[in-house]
This record gives structure tokens, sequence and C-alpha cells, in this order.
């Protein structure tokens, strides 16, 4: 769950923002271009994230679904413990191959590879430690996980 930061008042309205459901790049929700800022309903938005049968982006809670708009990926990597990343939506993972866009941000395959997830700057800089002298991979104990670069720009697919 990401906690609200004090800088976060700077984005609390969003006049960019597509109508209806928006996700920010730093996290946040947004409804018609107006901050939700309620801690615990962006907890609820963050962990009922999903696909509807076409691939498009959907939160939902079992009986309300709602499609929204990800300004970047649809989750993040807030931490990384060894080879295991936690995510925004309290969920751990096992860290897998990592993608370098044309920003030089750090991304990944996350929930069985159905949405990618931005590292944040720390669990960036903790996995930039453990790569590989020719910088191809990350070695994690025994493990050797890729770092690829890209010119993707599109992160909700």
């Amino acid at each position: 769950m990401r906690r609200r930061d004090p800088r976060d008042e700077l984005e609390d309205f969003r006049p960019d923002a597509p109508a209806g459901l928006f996700l920010s790049r730093k996290g946040n929700w947004f409804h018609d271009g107006q901050r939700v800022g309620h801690e615990r309903l962006e907890a609820l938005l963050h962990g009922s994230i999903a696909r509807d049968a076409a691939g498009s982006l959907i939160v939902t809670t079992g009986r309300d679904v709602l499609a929204f708009v990800a300004e970047d990926a649809p989750f993040a990597v807030v931490a990384v413990d060894g080879d295991v990343a936690v995510l925004d939506d309290g969920s751990r993972e096992a860290v897998g191959d990592v993608v370098v866009g044309p920003d030089d941000r750090w991304r990944m395959r996350v929930k069985g590879g159905a949405f990618w997830a931005l590292l944040s700057k720390s669990a960036a800089q903790t996995l930039e430690r453990a790569l590989s002298d020719d910088g191809a991979a990350l070695v994690l104990g025994a493990r050797r996980v890729p770092v690829t670069t890209t010119q993707k720009s599109s992160w909700s697919d």
C-alpha cells in the first residue's frame, strides 16, 4: 500500500487526466481529474486491479467493475527484499526479468506476466547493486535475472 507523501499535494488535481478513473505515474488515483485522496479507498483500488475479457485495465471488487487508464505501469515495486519484489498492493513475488525503458526507468512483469510494474527508485537502486559486470543480468543468489532495454513507451498492456 502506498503511503501519502506530503509532496503529493502538488498532484491533488490533474486537469490533463482523462475522464473517469485514472492512475498516475506516481501511483495516485484520480476521478475526473480530482485526486481520490482517501487512503483506504486508494488501497482498495490498488488491490482490485485486473483485466477484463478484452484485456483492458479494470478495478473490480467482484460485484463492481470500472475501467481505468494508467499513465504508466499499473503496479509499482516499492521495495526489494533479496530476490523478492514487494508490490504496492502488498503482494510479494520473485523478481522477474527487468526491462529498462527509454526513460531509463526499470520495469518488470508481475502477476503471472499479466501486468507491468514500475520499480521505485529505491527498488531499482537495490537491484542495481546486483547487476552483473556486463550489465546483462541481475545476480540474485543462485539466480541470474535478465536485464534488457527497450524503446517501448506504453506500459498498460
